[in-house]
């Protein structure tokens, strides 16, 4: 990509990013890592959340004197915590705002009060950061969550990603599916990646769904071939090298999210990007089936777009509406769907 090409598509990055972290240690890190996706001279709000301390120590049976005193150095707690951040991040010279969110006086579940959140200051990117799963506990940002209720993209940092060190993806990963939605995503994506990023688009053939026995393989490898046919076409016209894969699933047992995954280990990606719905489902309010997956301790950092936003951020760039993004017509019928 030229530096002309750069610098004017910077200007469709993300300018607006919302950056949440579990217990806020990881709020500098993970601001660092968005900002790698931002146009120049973002907006950038770090916030937190303080639960209910009867929801965390459920075995406790607290007083309200004692439920008072816990949720006010809980608060003060998350209040420092936030301070150190913001002025750190000062200190680098981005503008940063903080926002502390009192989950017992919104009567709301932490992912429903940061989408409210992120909706209400015209977020255009949340940016979360959580352990594995299996050290969540009452209060805590579950991805799968956010992605559901947010009406912007979703980037998921895990924290052994933040605690390598890694503050740009070099190296980015695109799952398509061939549908408009991943298509459009592709086009939204690649205007917010670094410029010097390594982009690789794959498509998987999933020959152990219950539909495999149907259709032939070579209907589902045509169909993947023009898939990635499309995205090098939008790769190319960005100025990105077109580099592509088609994969396929190993056996019965094996599934997409396998197959993504295994290619991004491999590769050594930096991040995943997904749409939160493909073939099916668009209407649908909770993201796919691999898109949900993607998001349960991923090997790397996972932003995931709804098909609304990808399509709102196409639509109001010209230079991305030609017509080399969508698949020619052909008389060879589709394959059957990969939920994303």
């Amino acid at each position: 990509m030229t530096d002309s090409q750069a610098d004017t598509d910077r200007s469709s990055a993300f300018t607006r990013i919302m950056v949440a972290c579990e217990r806020g240690s990881g709020l500098p890190g993970l601001a660092r890592f968005a900002l790698a996706l931002a146009a120049n001279h973002p907006a950038l709000r770090l916030t937190d959340i303080v639960c209910n301390p009867a929801t965390l120590l459920p075995t406790l049976m607290l007083s309200y004197p004692d439920w008072s005193d816990a949720h006010r150095a809980m608060t003060h707690a998350a209040s420092v915590v936030l301070a150190r951040a913001a002025s750190e991040l000062e200190a680098a010279g981005f503008r940063t705002e903080t926002e502390l969110i009192d989950l017992p006086g919104l009567h709301a579940d932490p992912a429903s009060a940061l989408s409210r959140a992120a909706t209400s200051w015209h977020a255009d990117l949340i940016a979360l950061c959580a352990p594995p799963r299996k050290h969540h506990w009452a209060c805590h940002f579950d991805p799968e969550e956010v992605a559901a209720a947010a009406h912007c993209p979703v980037l998921y940092v895990p924290d052994a990603v933040l605690a390598s060190g890694i503050c740009t993806p070099a190296r980015v990963l695109v799952a398509i599916d061939g549908s408009r939605a991943a298509l459009q995503t592709l086009r939204a994506a690649l205007p917010a990646l670094p410029a010097d990023a390594r982009v690789s688009v794959v498509h998987v053939i999933d020959g152990g769904c219950h539909w495999r026995h149907w259709f032939p393989q070579d209907l589902l490898r045509i169909d993947g071939e023009r898939a990635l046919e499309a995205a090098a076409a939008i790769l190319r016209e960005q100025g990105f090298d077109a580099h592509t894969s088609l994969l396929a699933t190993e056996d019965a047992l094996d599934d997409v999210h396998d197959a993504i995954s295994r290619e991004a280990k491999r590769s050594q990606a930096d991040l995943i990007v997904i749409s939160t719905r493909g073939r099916r489902g668009l209407s649908g309010t909770l993201p796919g089936r691999v898109t949900s997956r993607a998001l349960r301790d991923p090997p790397c950092a996972v932003i995931v777009y709804p098909p609304a936003w990808a399509a709102a951020a196409v639509w109001h760039n010209p230079a991305h509406q030609t017509p080399a993004a969508e698949p020619a017509p052909t008389t060879v019928a589709t394959a059957p769907p990969v939920l994303l």
